[in-house]
């Protein structure tokens, strides 16, 4: 008998890095994690369909990142960079000639390498996308959407900001996936509840949300567990492997963290196994890894060779592991309640292949047991939306994210607070200027549509994010800049359109080659709402 369900959510989000710097940060974002997580995953969700095991998981990309998936120079790049990682590998192999260890490493990862060019080229046809959707039309996955650009929602002063977040967001999803998203993952999972501001109510985020047409998303587990209840339908209470409903329909689901920290917690964590690949360590040479993490103590002097098959046999002992925590969580809340709950367990996309390199396999391993497993299902959200939302309670929620200190001081702090004066007037200018061009002709369309760009890729919370966490400072400082230096050139040029002096046509077709996201953009999205 099935005592609950489990729900993996996997968040894959990159900021935008078309021709803005390739190493250590920019375009190199984007293609490490195609190579090491995203055709990865996609080769064992393919393996396991022809299998006949269903996974029912559900994937965010987030718009920006389907933007840069269906970009034909960042899929010339990708080819590129594949190409040269397979010559590395390959000269690993003649270097390692009398280090038979070593050599046997080298194939290793040769064989890998060449494994993903050739199911990128031959089964997905250089068209990630396109390879998503067809599962989530086979009925392995489910996918949903995110903010455009991931802008921190919460933070935006003027709800056009919200709006035009999540507009396009549904108009991207809905272009390439084929109909609109049902769910969303909140950039940050950052929510925040109606408030009354300089005297204006502002409508909590799930009212956007819900203007939207999306009907659920996800919140850290205080985000539920703080919540107050409304309308109790049920004898659980406030519990994380339930589903509620918020005063607007929509429906939310907080993070399970016996099973979660299984995965992000530093000190027990799968990742840090001794026996897994230390990601930190490269060879000096070809940059490729060939060490484990040994143990953790230790310098990388001091770390030892990579075994393949030990970290197989970790992988096994950690999917076991993981079952019988999914198992206990799901019997104590079954016994308890009488109701089937479920596992809510919510990570970024590129965590698994990219930071833990057997991160992939071991997902792959946890699919296989459950499917022979008959206590435990998995299920997609909008499937178990259908079967129990109208068991759900009724709560309000508090502010909350699932940053450090589980508020906003992740991107809101003393240190660069100073961001989001840029950012909130320069929503409120585009609102000024387009109430100002109702009706511009084609060359202020496309200046608009431009400043529109720069806007969305200005409001993205990487930024400050890197800022914070001071892992990409100076990158993420000059992005920033860049964007809004280049919203302001456009936002003078668009305020006199017909003055072609404010702005070249060489500059202009400059700025729509580097930030070229979006190109169906609708200007509407960004003006001031009117109550």
């Amino acid at each position: 008998m099935s005592l609950g369900y489990f729900s993996l959510v996997l968040h894959g989000h990159m900021p935008w890095c078309k021709k803005s710097g390739v190493w250590p940060a920019g375009e190199q974002w984007f293609t490490e994690a195609t190579m090491e997580t995203y055709i990865p995953m996609l080769n064992i969700l393919r393996e396991l369909k022809e299998k006949g095991v269903k996974t029912a998981i559900t994937i965010n990309i987030t718009p920006i990142l389907a933007e840069m998936m269906a970009d034909e120079y960042m899929n010339q790049r990708f080819g590129e960079y594949m190409e040269e990682w397979i010559k590395r590998a390959r000269s690993d192999i003649q270097r390692f000639e009398n280090h038979p260890r070593r050599k046997e490493l080298a194939e290793f990862h040769l064989n890998n390498l060449e494994h993903v060019l050739s199911t990128y080229h031959h089964n997905y046809y250089c068209n990630l996308l396109g390879s998503f959707k067809w599962l989530q039309d086979e009925g392995m996955i489910e996918l949903i959407t995110c903010g455009a650009t991931h802008g921190f929602l919460p933070l935006f002063e003027s709800d056009s900001g919200i709006h035009s977040q999540l507009q396009l967001a549904v108009d991207t999803h809905e272009k390439y996936f084929g109909k609109p998203p049902r769910g969303i993952w909140l950039p940050e999972c950052a929510y925040r509840p109606k408030e009354t501001k300089n005297g204006k109510i502002r409508e909590a985020i799930d009212y956007w949300l819900h203007n939207s047409g999306i009907e659920y998303f996800f919140v850290d587990s205080h985000g539920v567990l703080d919540a107050e209840m409304i309308e109790s339908k049920n004898n659980i209470g406030l519990n994380t492997n339930y589903g509620f409903n918020l005063e607007t329909g929509v429906s939310v689901f907080g993070r399970n963290r016996n099973t979660s920290r299984q995965v992000w917690d530093s000190k027990i964590g799968y990742p840090g196994d001794p026996f897994y690949r230390e990601f930190h360590m490269k060879d000096n040479h070809s940059g490729l890894h060939y060490w484990r993490i040994t143990d953790k103590k230790l310098g990388n002097k001091d770390k030892e060779l990579y075994d393949v098959k030990m970290a197989s046999q970790r992988i096994n002992s950690h999917a076991s592991h993981y079952i019988s925590i999914m198992h206990d969580e799901l019997t104590n809340f079954y016994q308890q309640y009488d109701h089937k709950g479920i596992i809510i367990s919510p990570y970024d996309f590129e965590l698994y292949g990219h930071w833990w390199m057997e991160g992939i396999n071991w997902l792959k391993k946890v699919f296989e047991l459950i499917n022979h497993n008959k206590e435990i299902e998995m299920i997609t959200i909008s499937n178990y939306l259908l079967e129990y939302k109208d068991t759900f309670s009724t709560i309000k929620m508090k502010q909350s994210s699932w940053g450090e200190g589980g508020q906003f001081q992740v991107w809101k702090n003393l240190e660069h607070g100073w961001i989001w004066p840029y950012i909130n007037s320069s929503i409120k200018d585009l609102e000024d200027v387009l109430s100002q061009n109702t009706n511009p002709n084609d060359w202020g369309q496309r200046i608009l549509k431009q400043a529109a760009r720069e806007l969305l890729l200005m409001e993205g919370s990487d930024w400050p994010f890197l800022l914070y966490t001071k892992q990409a400072r100076e990158y993420a400082n000059k992005r920033f800049h860049d964007h809004h230096q280049r919203f302001n050139k456009l936002l003078w040029a668009a305020k006199d359109y017909n003055d072609k002096n404010r702005i070249s046509i060489e500059d202009l077709i400059e700025m729509e080659q580097i930030d070229s996201c979006f190109q169906d953009i609708n200007l509407k999205y960004f003006n001031r709402l009117k109550y």
